[in-house]
């Protein structure tokens, strides 16, 4: 059996080789001919390693004191964004290239610019970038960077301009006032209305990089119930905990080539075997074997735990501080705990309390011990003593950006929002360290966003509430159900309570669409719909369930807040007002237990997000986007997504044909 840190592994092998590699080093190379002098040196290295700039034959130079154009900084923020989408996932809903869902335009183009012109190298990064926009902040949204009908996408930007792109990364909405904000998170510096010169635009995106790696984004946020406890992140999974020679003796080259083969995922039986040898012999690197033992895939999880802790054993025999190498060990022994515990919950208190027996070795409020102490909090976070975790977390909350994290998530999740911001005001972190300064900062935002929730609330309510008033309104969407894809005109009659829907649906298993057409009844509660294979209507009741995402969407948002613990996040850019909903997937799943859908019992609901678009001046909600993951106990996987855009002015009649009705009458 894969164990957990093995696969963690190749995931993290797998992202460095897809994706631009935002965790490349500058190195000892120099890309372009005219940078050696200049002060951005390091940043444009960095850039190139990390894919955001062309270097080669074709590019011997990078001019970077030129001012960079429109396009150019378009082009930047899109390659950043694809470095760091994960991060933004819990805002946009998208991953990968999930933006090319629609295809790209030929019914209804995408840019709102006549002057970038699809076959230039232009097009694309603007397109994804407007689209991304689009998701974040509402219709059109890339026109309040660049207003009017032409993008300009040769003419040098201005530092506000570039500002209004890197907003999307700040968390916030009012671009009235992006430059002020991207200013304060450091990543530019000098005058809104200046020029953005390509090297400064390099230093911008090499601060941006190092921020997206910390993965701060939205910190208190846990959509999937995934991402706490937090511990931190392990830059190198496969050290040799010993630096060698060319000249090894037998028994060290046996360890190198053994720990070369896991890292390199070639490991054999044969593999293990010589790692006993060198554990039963006098080899003095016991640290490292042991390690590498806890590996196996061959042996029981029990007798992996054994070996993980033999080697927190030998690094104490040596009686050396290596904070690092205390906090891998340490590590390999929680991601052992969370398979085991993944079966019983009860394994977690007993590697608790084995762990626990180091500390008293270890001088507190030092750097070994915090190296220790993470861990322990996150066991006794898993093992139930979510109290005792919070005291020890808070002793170095100060100096350790995942003990904050940890210490504001959990106030938040027992309802101790001011001892949160208690903890937060004491937070006063050196300029020099950017991580907590950001890290303060995003917690600031959104522990006021979560003592904004019930006004927040009441104006989703609001809006939703006005949708009810309309007498009618039409609404055109694509959405996408489990391997089917819709596209559909939607018209409703609130006047005579019906509906009437029309467009095409496409099966993975075909090539060509089929026709997509219903009536509904909302008085009589029952949908008609057209069924291509029998060239006929066919009647379904409306008052039955199939999914648990339409059982959320028949409660108020007020019963998703108190009862579902539902999460709404308010951004406003341009005339939009745009709030995100999220549902804790436990939550969900525990409260969906006791009802009944037509698919059958819930297993898991892994994902439950909406974003609502809303006309500030009128109140009118104009877009919807949702996102839902469901499984069943069958087995079935449900994931449903898709987007509506809502025209209330339009003025629309509905009434079902007799021959409709005449056709499915018994």
């Amino acid at each position: 059996m894969q164990k957990f840190i093995r696969t963690l592994s190749c995931v993290l092998l797998a992202a460095t080789l897809l994706t631009p590699g935002f965790a490349s080093a500058a190195g000892g190379f120099m890309p372009y001919g005219d940078i050696s002098n200049h002060w951005a040196k390091t940043s444009i290295i960095r850039g190139v390693q990390a894919g955001l700039f062309a270097a080669g034959s074709s590019a011997p130079l990078f001019y970077p004191n030129r001012d960079m154009t429109r396009a150019e900084f378009v082009a930047l923020i899109d390659r950043l964004y694809n470095g760091g989408q994960y991060q933004l996932y819990p805002l946009t809903f998208l991953s990968e290239h999930a933006e090319w869902n629609r295809g790209e335009g030929f019914e209804e183009p995408y840019l709102p610019y006549k002057d970038v012109d699809r076959l230039t190298w232009m097009y694309t990064p603007t397109l994804r970038v407007s689209y991304i926009l689009d998701r974040l902040y509402g219709p059109h949204a890339i026109a309040q960077v660049f207003p009017g009908e032409q993008m300009k996408p040769n003419q040098a930007i201005t530092h506000e301009e570039a500002a209004k792109l890197m907003q999307m990364f700040t968390m916030t909405g009012d671009n009235q006032r992006a430059w002020e904000e991207v200013k304060s998170w450091g990543w530019l510096e000098g005058e809104s209305t200046d020029l953005l010169k390509r090297g400064e635009a390099a230093a911008a995106a090499d601060r941006l990089m190092t921020y997206l790696l910390q993965d701060t984004i939205l910190p208190l946020l846990d959509y999937d119930g995934s991402k706490f406890p937090m511990v931190p992140e392990i830059q190198e999974l496969f050290p040799l905990f010993v630096t060698y020679t060319d000249s090894k003796t037998s028994d060290e080259k046996m360890y190198v080539n053994a720990v070369e083969a896991i890292r390199n995922h070639e490991d054999t039986d044969n593999t293990y075997l010589d790692l006993e040898k060198l554990a039963s012999n006098s080899f003095s690197n016991q640290i490292g074997v042991h390690f590498y033992l806890s590996w196996n895939p061959s042996t029981p999880l029990t007798d992996n735990l054994e070996e993980a802790f033999r080697s927190i054993d030998a690094y104490f025999q040596d009686k050396i501080i290596l904070p690092d190498t205390l906090r891998l060990l340490s590590a390999n022994v929680y991601d052992i705990a969370l398979q085991m515990g993944a079966n019983d919950s009860a394994e977690y208190e007993k590697v608790l309390k084995r762990l626990a027996a180091y500390e008293p070795k270890l001088k507190q409020d030092t750097e070994e011990w915090e190296s220790l102490a993470i861990y322990l909090g996150a066991l006794e976070i898993k093992a139930g003593l979510t109290d005792k975790a919070l005291v020890r977390y808070e002793t170095f909350a100060s100096r350790h950006a995942e003990a904050l994290l940890n210490s504001a998530y959990y106030l938040v999740q027992e309802g101790r929002i001011q001892e949160a911001e208690s903890l937060l005001a004491k937070q006063k972190p050196k300029p020099s360290d950017e991580r907590m300064t950001q890290l303060v900062k995003l917690l600031g935002q959104e522990l006021a966003s979560l003592k904004q929730q019930p006004s927040i609330a009441t104006d989703l309510t609001y809006t939703l509430n006005h949708l009810d008033r309309v007498s009618s309104y039409q609404v055109k969407g694509e959405a996408f159900l489990s391997g089917f894809s819709f596209k559909y005109t939607q018209d409703v009659d609130a006047t005579r309570n019906s509906s009437h829907t029309q467009g095409f649906y496409q099966s993975p298993q075909q090539l060509v669409s089929d026709k997509l057409e219903t009536y509904t009844d909302g008085q009589k509660k029952i949908q008609y719909s057209y069924d291509t294979k029998k060239q006929g209507w066919v009647q379904h009741p409306t008052d039955k369930l199939d999914f648990v995402h339409e059982w959320v969407g028949t409660q108020s948002i007020q019963d998703r807040m108190n009862n579902l613990h539902a999460r709404y996040y308010k951004q406003s850019f341009g005339r939009y007002d745009i709030i995100t909903e999220w549902i804790p997937g436990a939550a969900l799943t525990e409260k969906a237990k006791s009802l009944s859908f037509s698919r059958g019992k819930i297993k898991n609901v892994s994902l439950y997000m909406n974003k609502y678009y809303i006309d500030r001046e009128s109140d009118e909600l104009v877009k919807h986007v949702w996102r839902y993951e469901e499984i069943y106990e069958n087995r079935e996987y449900v994931a449903y997504s898709g987007t509506d855009q809502y025209n209330l002015s339009s003025n629309v009649k509905v009434s079902i044909p007799d021959e409709v009705r005449k056709e499915v009458t018994p």
